[in-house]
């Protein structure tokens, strides 16, 4: 009997870490391309603008997992083309029109949850639940970190022209709107990938946090990623198996660990980390 607990115990446990390892491949460099283009805030927006359409989707069918993940992507996906839209208008700055859909589809999502369901459905949208990493959530995550590695390397140079000038790609007329909507909508599945096991708040903070570590370990967009990569794989790992430990769920415990990873990448990271460029240290070097 204790055999069978255990073994209950540790497939949810070896189904999140899969699924962490996956969308670490998939999140993580689009995390370093959105800290380039000063758009660290967007995963956060991405990350509340799912919520309308799995609260949709529950008032409609229920708890059922595909109806939840359909109804968040479609939500996350619309939310990132009308703010990409509208900056592509210039009616408004990116991160104003962000603001004003992700709000508003969160003010909604909160709302529809009140009436749809209990307390606890709405906690384990916002911040998950482990157990729901079950075989479909693992080839969705599988799937989001294959079409991100392929879409990088089939555009990685032009969203990094984009990332870097967005303007001389639109009077050149090189389709940076295109791309730059692509990247929204890879965003948006990674986030969905991650959202019903470890939250739609705590997702974004896998992608963006070891992003931003990343960038004491390394100068170019490649070194950047793969860093991000591990860094987030390694928080991942911890946070589970503090999660275990401590018979918690795993979001909060994987994005505190990545903001270890950070504070130490900022201590010791070669790339300007704090004790690389202290007076002394660069004084005895010199």
């Amino acid at each position: 009997m204790d055999a069978h607990a255990a073994h209950e115990h540790a497939l949810p446990l070896a189904h999140a870490a899969a699924g962490a390892v996956a969308l670490a491949f998939g999140s993580a460099p689009l995390g370093v391309l959105l800290v380039a283009r000063r758009m660290s805030l967007v995963g956060d927006g991405l990350s509340h603008g799912v919520l309308p359409g799995a609260a949709l989707a529950f008032l409609l069918v229920g708890p059922d997992p595909l109806a939840l993940t359909a109804g968040a992507l479609a939500a996350g996906v619309l939310v990132a083309l009308l703010a990409a839209l509208l900056a592509r208008a210039r009616r408004l700055p990116e991160d104003a029109g962000f603001a004003v859909f992700y709000l508003s589809a969160l003010a909604l999502g909160v709302l529809l949850m009140g009436e749809a369901a209990e307390a606890e459905e709405l906690l384990h949208l916002l911040f998950g639940h482990a157990g729901a990493f079950d075989t479909p959530g693992l080839l969705l995550a599988g799937a989001a970190a294959t079409a991100t590695l392929v879409c990088l390397a089939l555009f990685l140079r032009g969203f990094l022209a984009e990332s870097a000038d967005p303007i001389f790609m639109r009077t050149a007329g090189l389709h940076g709107g295109a791309l730059h909507m692509l990247l929204m909508v890879l965003v948006a599945l990674n986030l969905v990938a991650g959202f019903r096991a470890f939250g739609a708040l705590m997702t974004v903070g896998l992608m963006m946090v070891p992003a931003a570590a990343s960038r004491f370990w390394a100068r170019a967009y490649a070194g950047q990623a793969l860093a991000a990569i591990a860094l987030s794989a390694l928080a991942s790992g911890a946070g589970l198996l503090l999660a275990s430990a401590m018979h918690a769920e795993p979001g909060a415990l994987m994005v505190l660990s990545a903001a270890g990873l950070f504070a130490l990448s900022g201590l010791f990271g070669p790339n300007g980390g704090l004790l690389q460029s202290w007076p002394g240290r660069a004084h005895l070097e010199g």
